[in-house]
């Protein structure tokens, strides 16, 4: 299988939040009977007080996700809404992580502006 980057994710408390987010993720592959169906990046790298890494999937297990949910609430469309479940599960744990799709424009690109300057 191959695997694609989803989520990229930016964490001042590495240990806390890797463990948040392996739960978090462990649960899905649970509910929609799914097994190795994410990864993390092997490596992550530390700037400014964050760890930056990335969320890898198995092609169709976010489809199927998004299938699994779209029938319990019918307001999941798309993967933006399994993103929203992450960030909420990360709040209710405490958590300043950020996450954002793989691609999208950088967590901290005003920062970096203002620091080029």
């Amino acid at each position: 299988m191959t695997w694609v980057p989803i989520f990229e994710v930016a964490s001042k408390d590495f240990d806390a939040d890797l463990k948040s987010l392996k739960t978090i993720f462990s649960q899905f592959e649970k509910q929609i009977h799914h097994k190795d169906g994410y990864r993390f990046s092997s490596e992550a790298q530390f700037a400014m007080g964050w760890w930056f890494y990335t969320i890898y999937v198995k092609i169709g297990f976010v489809k199927e996700l998004v299938q699994h949910n779209h029938r319990i609430d019918n307001k999941v469309k798309d993967e933006r809404a399994i993103l929203k479940i992450v960030q909420n599960y990360l709040k209710s744990q405490k958590s300043s992580a950020k996450l954002k799709f793989h691609g999208e424009k950088p967590i901290f690109a005003r920062y970096w502006s203002w620091l080029m300057r």
